[in-house]
C-alpha cells in the first residue's frame, strides 16, 4: 500500500501522524480548507485537495486512487450537538465516500476516553458512536485508542508561562504518548495486513497523573521557564458559563481525570513498534 488520504492532517495530532506517513514513504493526500496554510506545515510530501467535511464532492476528490485512509477529526469547542460537526456529519460524509472508493483500509483515531465513556455528554457519545460507524463501514479497519497526548501541553495547557491543571481528589494516571510515536504506529499499521480489523491501545512508557506529567514537562521545557499551577475543577466549570471554550475544556478535563486506565499496549508495541519518547524528551525538543 502506497497511497494514503488523511482527514485532519493539520490538527494537533494530524500533523505528527502525517509527517510520519511521509517519512515512511507513503504518497499522502490531505483534504484541507486552506491550502496555503497547509503548505507552510508540509512544504513537501503532501498533495492537497481544497475542501471541507461538509462538501461530499471534495471528500470524493481526495479519495481518488487512494489505498488507505487515516481519519483524525474532532469536535471543536464551538460545535453544537444539533448542527453539523466533524465527528458526526463529517464522519458520515467520509465513510459514505469511502464505501464508493477503492480504499483497502481505514485507520481511525479514537481514544480510551470514548471507548470507556458512560456519561451523557454528547461530545463523548458522538466519539463513542463513531467507533461503531467505522467498524460497519464495509472496509477493513484499524482503530486506535490512545492515552493522553503530550501535545496537549503545547496546544492549550501552556498559557503565559504557566501550565494550569485541575485541583481534584481524583488522581488517576495515564500512559502519556507523543504524537510522533503514535504516527509511527499508524504508518506501520498501513504496512501490514496483520493490522486489518484490529483495535490497538496506544500508550507511552510512563504512567503519570496530570500534575506529575505537567511538572515533568515544565522542568524540561527548553524554550522558557514554565510554572505549574492549579485551579479547582469547580472554578473551571463556573468559568464555563462565561467562556464557551472553558466549558468544553472543563468537561473534557472531568472525563480525562475520571478515566481509569490500565496498561494494554503490549500487543500494539509487539505488532506496530514500541514508543520512544518520554515527557522529558518531548519537552526538550518542543
Amino acid at each position: 500500500m502506497k497511497k494514503i488520504t488523511v482527514f485532519g492532517a493539520t490538527g494537533m495530532i494530524g500533523i505528527p501522524v502525517t509527517k510520519e506517513l511521509i517519512k515512511a514513504g507513503f504518497d499522502v493526500t490531505a483534504l484541507v480548507r486552506n491550502v496555503e496554510k497547509a503548505k507552510l506545515i508540509f512544504p513537501s510530501g503532501v498533495k492537497f485537495v481544497k475542501g471541507d467535511l461538509d462538501n461530499p464532492a471534495s471528500i470524493a476528490e481526495s479519495l481518488k486512487n487512494t489505498e488507505g485512509v487515516y481519519i483524525n477529526i474532532s469536535t471543536r469547542p464551538d460545535d453544537k450537538e444539533h448542527a453539523f460537526n466533524p465527528e458526526m456529519g463529517g464522519l458520515d460524509n467520509i465513510l459514505a465516500a469511502i464505501k464508493q472508493s477503492d480504499a483497502q483500509q481505514v485507520a481511525y483515531l479514537s481514544s480510551f476516553l470514548a471507548r470507556n465513556y458512560q456519561g451523557d455528554w454528547w461530545v463523548m457519545n458522538a466519539k463513542k458512536s463513531s467507533i461503531t460507524k467505522v467498524k460497519n463501514c464495509g472496509k477493513p479497519y484499524t482503530i486506535f485508542y490512545p492515552s493522553n497526548f503530550m501535545e496537549n501541553f503545547a496546544n492549550g495547557m501552556v498559557r503565559n508561562g504557566k501550565i494550569t491543571v485541575p485541583t481534584t481528589s481524583v488522581n488517576n494516571k495515564a500512559w502519556w504518548i507523543a504524537g510522533e510515536d503514535f504516527g509511527r504506529s499508524v504508518a506501520n499499521a498501513f504496512k501490514t495486513e496483520q493490522a486489518l480489523n484490529k483495535e490497538y491501545s496506544v500508550q507511552g512508557q510512563e504512567d503519570l497523573t496530570m500534575k506529575e506529567a505537567a511538572e515533568k514537562y515544565a522542568s524540561s521545557y527548553a524554550q522558557t521557564k514554565l510554572k505549574v499551577g492549579s485551579m479547582p475543577l469547580g472554578v473551571m466549570k463556573l468559568l464555563g458559563y462565561l467562556v464557551p471554550q472553558m466549558k468544553f475544556v472543563s468537561k473534557l478535563m472531568n472525563v480525562m481525570l475520571n478515566n481509569v486506565e490500565t496498561f494494554e499496549a503490549q500487543k500494539t508495541w509487539d505488532e506496530l513498534g514500541k514508543p520512544n519518547l518520554t515527557i522529558t524528551q518531548f519537552a526538550k525538543q518542543a
